[in-house]
């Protein structure tokens, strides 16, 4: 029913029609007279208030106020009809009527003046707000625990609506601006943000929008602070976005330290370099001198004498060992090894580092093995002066750590384009809650206690120098069962006997070639084929969209792709490229299906011959 006065002038039906509207409405509705005395109410003021209709006729409307409203109704009644002002008479507001229980309930009130010939009486209509009012209050309640749990937080926090109005920020953000009110927070972080951020970060919130991915980024302010801002978008239920909420983090403190803790290891290493050379000096005249008195023959020295002379020599040497290894740290901790890593074969790397470490194994009565397939005869692309240093420490370390008629043996993986090789031995093992201290500086894992000499260096440099190599290093081990330390460098198969006449390419004209790979590997192995082909250019491309860009500034005359680095298949990439002439490297090609004239798949490991054959079949003999 609405608002306005209602007229005696009825055209909505009859008087039944109007009793059952009134008898099946959801709203309690009352008729009073000009006294507030109660003429008549519907049924559902029973289930509103738990007054039955007759209950309420003839009582003063006051009775369904609670007590500290009472008597106002009376004094708006007379003031209306004195002075026609009204306070709910013909508006309607939320009040609280009370329950025959005793207990209040909350209610929207309206109330309509309506003319009965010559009687004046009003109609009130009460609406049930008990569903309103409890979600309004568990919302008022989810809100006020929100912002207690916001403003706990130790981190800056606030949100921003994508209009640009700031509507949220807790106590941290609030205190790391140093203003007191969100209002202020606008102007602030606009001052406290160097010249251009404040467009960078505008274009993030942008980007964040487009794509919904959460933004993280580095901010340095004015003042030198410098913040890790995690950026997220928040959504209406309905899924559209309407606000930003940033999370800071102070990083300034850590990068302080870590500056702090990077000069602390800069000057260590430093130390370690400086005293290194310092010992190593006065060190080899000690070592010099003791070979001199090993091959003097004049005067001859006794048997107790010799034995002396050749102790200090030993002595010498295992801590001439130690010097070196403190020194390789030093460098590698300071940034200063070079590594020069090429192709060289790894037969012979294996085959050296085992003929070096076989009197060690002999004196301590381990039998070494070179366990190579009787057909590795491919290249490593490593530094081979420090792979050897890197397999003799393995190797060493094998022997040492065994048991006397102990075993130990260098093996390799089947070849790819990588290639493992692996040092396994039958000694002492290692706990599995040592396993990721292994490679720390000066840790031995409780070997100091042990007879055993070292320092706790060797491993620490082995496994910097792979990693400095473009290598991997892993372990696997038993107490009591022994140990398999694994390197994995890239690889590249011999070519076979009958392959050295069928690489050279017969072409007319240079042309260039596009090569998707992410493989690093594989693109060493490519390179190293192209370079005996000077009338081919290869580009290079990581992925799809860099390949693209690659072709448009540089149109290929062929495209390779490597299948496992793109998820297109050949026949989108030749649509992608104009139809261009393609290679496919594949791992299985007897299982796709069969080469058409401008498509050919070739296995990897890759052949250089068979990858000739192609190039001169797509590039000439198509023409």
């Amino acid at each position: 029913m609405d608002s306005e006065p209602i007229t005696t002038n009825r055209t909505r039906g009859t008087q039944a029609h109007y009793q059952a509207l009134v008898d099946s409405a959801a709203a309690a509705i009352l008729v009073i007279d000009e006294r507030g005395i109660i003429l008549d109410a519907n049924p559902f003021t029973h289930r509103l208030l738990g007054y039955h209709p007759q209950q309420l006729i003839g009582k003063n409307v006051d009775c369904l106020m609670p007590p500290e409203h009472q008597g106002k109704h009376d004094h708006y009644l007379r003031q209306y009809i004195t002075t026609g002002q009204a306070n709910i008479i013909g508006t309607g507001r939320r009040i609280e009527a009370r329950h025959q229980a005793g207990h209040v309930v909350p209610i929207h009130l309206a109330v309509s003046e309506v003319w009965v010939e010559d009687r004046r009486e009003f109609i009130g209509i009460m609406s049930d707000m008990r569903a309103l009012t409890q979600a309004q209050t568990r919302i008022k309640h989810e809100r006020n625990q929100l912002k207690t749990i916001i403003n706990a937080i130790a981190n800056p926090v606030f949100v921003r609506e994508l209009g640009g109005r700031y509507s949220l920020a807790n106590y941290a953000c609030l205190q790391a601006l140093n203003v007191e009110h969100v209002e202020q927070l606008a102007e602030a972080i606009h001052g406290a943000l160097p010249e251009g951020m404040h467009e960078t970060l505008n274009a993030l919130d942008h980007q964040l929008t487009l794509d919904g991915e959460p933004v993280h980024v580095d901010v340095t302010l004015r003042d030198g602070r410098t913040f890790k801002l995690a950026k997220t978008l928040i959504r209406h239920v309905e899924g559209e976005p309407y606000a930003i909420v940033t999370v800071g983090y102070d990083a300034t403190p850590l990068l302080q330290a870590k500056h702090e803790a990077e000069r602390a290891n800069q000057a260590k290493s430093d130390f370690l370099s400086a005293m290194s050379h310092e010992l190593r000096t006065p060190l080899n005249s000690v070592l010099g001198y003791a070979q001199l008195l090993q091959r003097s023959s004049s005067p001859r020295l006794t048997e107790t004498q010799r034995q002396y002379v050749d102790q200090i020599h030993q002595s010498g040497r295992h801590l001439l060992t130690l010097i070196n290894d403190v020194l390789d740290l030093a460098k590698l901790e300071a940034g200063k090894t070079v590594v020069n890593v090429t192709w060289y074969p790894v037969r012979a790397l294996v085959s050296d580092a085992v003929r070096t470490l076989l009197p060690l194994a002999q004196q301590q009565h381990v039998e070494l093995d070179d366990c190579l397939p009787a057909d590795l005869s491919g290249d490593l692309y490593v530094d081979p002066t420090r792979f050897k240093q890197v397999l003799i420490n393995l190797l060493s370390n094998a022997i040492k750590y065994n048991h006397p008629q102990g075993r130990v043996w260098v093996e390799a993986s089947q070849p790819s384009s990588t290639l493992t090789i692996s040092v396994s031995d039958t000694g002492i093992g290692i706990a599995e809650n040592r396993l990721n201290h292994l490679f720390e500086p000066f840790n031995r894992l409780a070997a100091e206690q042990s007879q055993i000499e070292g320092a706790g260096v060797g491993l620490a440099v082995s496994h910097q120098l792979v990693v400095q190599m473009q290598g991997e290093m892993s372990v696997k081990s038993q107490p009591g069962k022994g140990s398999c330390f694994a390197v994995t460098f890239p690889y590249r198969a011999s070519m076979r006997s009958g392959d050295q006449g069928c690489t050279c390419l017969r072409v007319s004209q240079p042309h260039r070639v596009l090569y998707i790979d992410n493989n690093s590997a594989r693109q060493r192995l490519m390179t190293d084929c192209f370079e005996d082909w000077p009338m081919l250019t290869l580009y290079h491309a990581h992925g799809l969209s860099l390949a693209e860009a690659v072709a448009l500034a540089s149109p290929p005359s062929l495209v390779i792709m490597a299948a496992d680095s793109v998820a297109a298949t050949p026949e989108q990439i030749q649509a992608q490229f104009g139809d261009k002439p393609l290679i496919v490297l594949t791992d299985n090609p007897c299982d796709e299906p069969h080469n058409k004239p401008t498509l050919r798949r070739l296995s990897l490991p890759l052949s250089s011959a068979d990858l000739a054959e192609a190039i001169q079949l797509l590039l000439e003999e198509r023409l």
